[in-house]
Formats: C-alpha cells, sequence, structure tokens
C-alpha cells in the first residue's frame, strides 16, 4: 500500500522571525509557505533533517514534506499543483520533460558530483538457492525493481555490459516497501533496489546475497526541481530553498547518526541500525558540475536506448545553474567539507 507522510513546521510570526536568521545572522523578513514531495528512501534524509532540525525555516522556508514512493509520483503531485518542489532522479525527469512537463533542476541531493558514475547505493541481490551467483545466471529469472525507477535503469546496463539481451530477464514492477517480502517469499529471484532497500534485504532476508553493488555503470543522480514557471516568479523563495537544502546536506553529511535516526521517523519500517548502515552509501553532495551535466547526458542516452525515450534531451533543458552557483558564492563555509572537483 502506498503511503503518503505529511509533516508540518508551523509557528507563530514572531517565532518565526526569530528562527529565520541565517548564517550570517540576518533575519529574513518573509516566511515561504512551501510544499516539496520526496521519496521514502535515503536519497531525501537531507529534507527529512532541513525540517525537523529547523533548518530551512532558518531560510524563510516553512516546509511540509509529501513523502511517496517514487520519482514519478513525485511528479505527477507537482504537476496537479500538490507541491512546488520534487526530487525525481535523472533515471526518470529527463521523460517528464519530454511528456512536456516544464521544469529544472537547481540543486543537488544525491549524488558523488565529482565523477561521472555514482551508483554505490543501488544493487541487485539474490538468495542462496537461486541457482544465482553471477549476472549471466539471470537469464529466465525473474527480477523484481520499480520499473522505470533509477533501479530498473541501473539492472538494464548491468544486463547489457554482460551481454544479455533485457528481454530475456523478465521483470516485475515491485514497490520499494514490498522488496523484502517479494525476495523472501520467492516471488521473484532477485531484487534490484536503492537504499535503504539493499541493506534492509541482506538484514531481513534468510540467505540473501549481494550479485552487484555498484561498479560504476550510472550516474545516480538526483537534483531538486521546480516547474520553470514558479522558478520565474519567485526566484527569492527557490534560492531560499536552495540554502536550506544546502546547510541541511551538510548536516547530514556531519551528522550521519543522528541523520540516520531521523530518516527512521520518515521511511516505514526502517530501523535505526539498517539506516545507519545504509546513510554511509549516500553521497550528499548539493552541488551541480561538469560531472553532473555529463551524467545528465549519459542517462537519457541509456534511456534512449531503453526505448523509453525517443530522442536526447540536453542538460541545459532539465537544469538552472544559477542557484546553486550563487550559494557557492555565498555560503562557501556549506561546502567547505566537500571533495574538489577535478
Amino acid at each position: 500500500m502506498k503511503t503518503t507522510r505529511w509533516m508540518v513546521v508551523g509557528v507563530v510570526p514572531v517565532l518565526a522571525l526569530a528562527l529565520a536568521a541565517g548564517i550570517g545572522g540576518a533575519a529574513q523578513d518573509k516566511i515561504y509557505q512551501v510544499v516539496a514531495t520526496a521519496n521514502n528512501n535515503m536519497n531525501h534524509v537531507p529534507s527529512f533533517v532541513g525540517v525537523e532540525k529547523g533548518i530551512f525555516l532558518k531560510h524563510g522556508i516553512d516546509l511540509k514534506l509529501k513523502v511517496l514512493s517514487t520519482g514519478q509520483e513525485q511528479t505527477r503531485a507537482v504537476q496537479a499543483g500538490e507541491a512546488q518542489f520534487l526530487g525525481p532522479a535523472y533515471s526518470n525527469f529527463p521523460l517528464a520533460l519530454e511528456r512536456g512537463f516544464k521544469a529544472k533542476g537547481f540543486v543537488g541531493l544525491v549524488g558523488d558530483r565529482t565523477r561521472k558514475y555514482s551508483d554505490e547505493q543501488l544493487a541487485i541481490l539474490t538468495r542462496k538457492g537461486t541457482g544465482i551467483t553471477k549476472i549471466q545466471d539471470l537469464v529466465g529469472k525473474r527480477v523484481g525493481t520499480v520499473v522505470g525507477g533509477t533501479s530498473h535503469e541501473y539492472l538494464g546496463v548491468v544486463l547489457a555490459k554482460a551481454g544479455i539481451p533485457a528481454e530475456k530477464v523478465p521483470v516485475l514492477n515491485v514497490p520499494p516497501g514490498n522488496s523484502v517480502s517479494a525476495l523472501a517469499g520467492g516471488q521473484v529471484d532477485a531484487m534490484s533496489v536503492w537504499e535503504p532497500y539493499g541493506v534492509l534485504i541482506l538484514e531481513k532476508v534468510p540467505d540473501a546475497v549481494v550479485l552487484q553493488q555498484g561498479g560504476g555503470f550510472l550516474g545516480y543522480f538526483i537534483d531538486m526541481s521546480t516547474p520553470v514557471d514558479i522558478m520565474e516568479k519567485q526566484p527569492d523563495m527557490v534560492y531560499r530553498y536552495t540554502v536550506g537544502l544546502v546547510e541541511a546536506s551538510q548536516y547530514t553529511r556531519q551528522h550521519m547518526d543522528e541523520a540516520a535516526e531521523i530518516a527512521t521517523r520518515w521511511i516505514p519500517g526502517l530501523e535505526v541500525a539498517v539506516a545507519q548502515k545504509a546513510i554511509r552509501k549516500m553521497p550528499y553532495d548539493p552541488r551541480i558540475t561538469k560531472y553532473t551535466l555529463e551524467s545528465w547526458d549519459e542517462n537519457v542516452r541509456v534511456l534512449v536506448e531503453q526505448k523509453k525515450m525517443r530522442q536526447p534531451i540536453p542538460w541545459a533543458q532539465g537544469t538552472e545553474l544559477k542557484f546553486i552557483e550563487q550559494a557557492q558564492k555565498e555560503y562557501p563555509q556549506l561546502f567547505s567539507d566537500l571533495k574538489p572537483v577535478p
């Protein structure tokens, strides 16, 4: 069953102004009421942290989160006017643009921005006794994944690199929350997942083993995005949200155990021990770098090859750099712990 969770940060005006002092100490003169979508996985932990620690509010954003299961659901929520911001991955955001959704990513959420391929948080898992010990053994086996999601794209790339036609591996659409029960119950022979479901499967499914973890097959990047008309009409709001997410991302990087505990309040069935293992696979880097842009073009090429898109869409059509570039100039201390971009 799909679960939607909401959290409201409510404050009286005087308290809001007191809390809205930015890093430099200057009080914000306006509080924006904002709704953002997020997914119930480890990719969106900075959003959870930013709400619970009052970081967004400090920058003038009174944020409510609508927590869903997939990037496709996020896109539909924003198109329906239920939220202003969304965080879909490069595996599905270009598809939405091809279908007429006019939006752009403006601040990074997850992914190692110092290289083109960043996929450590993706994995294909199976169980002992299935006869699957290598990728070639997936031929004729049932593999569960979120069809149309990044784990599905990752599975396709891994199969292609192994010389296996995708049509030889039956794929079943399994929602993230059902990944443990599907593999444990034998409905599927293997699962292709993102975190925390890889760690969760290893913890909860007897005899579960990793068939492939990461490997540099794919650039798994997520940028928080917003419709172009919101970006054009409310640039101050978009920028304040950008700075809030940047600070929340740094807090997450520097307080991983606390951030993992916060995540358990947003992701159903997630235990602290599992979250603390899973979060260490996650590179929370808000920058948009040359590698991010190269990865966009690479993901689009893969989507066209997998016949999910008709033709390429350039990164400039789905990315706006000015907000993150301004944040890097005005708040360099929030990026100081990140690896330099080669």
